[in-house]
């Protein structure tokens, strides 16, 4: 028993003590089957990323869904008015 006891704790040390001294980034070894990535590939970039809208419809235009146009589903931009539900309580 004191000897599992010694190989735990000696395991607990060792895992403990593994980060010790390792301070900054760790600097990666190069690619095996590649060149390594120059110095402009490694610096990131400052731009921002275009997200593509939704296609641009007219007012009167309806918004129809993905199954050939057959089930119209809510417009993702008009306003809902809720004002006719009333207060909804769980009695």
């Amino acid at each position: 028993m004191k000897r599992l006891s010694a190989i735990v704790l000696l395991g607990a040390a060792t895992f403990g003590l593994a980060g010790c001294g390792v301070r900054g980034d760790l600097d990666r070894p190069p690619p095996i089957f590649s060149s390594a990535p120059d110095e402009a590939a490694r610096t990131p970039v400052d731009t921002a990323v275009e997200v593509d809208g939704p296609p641009a419809r007219s007012a009167d235009e309806a918004y129809y869904n993905d199954l050939g146009g057959e089930i119209p589903k809510s417009d993702p931009e008009a306003d809902i008015d809720e004002s006719g539900m009333g207060d909804v309580s769980p009695e």
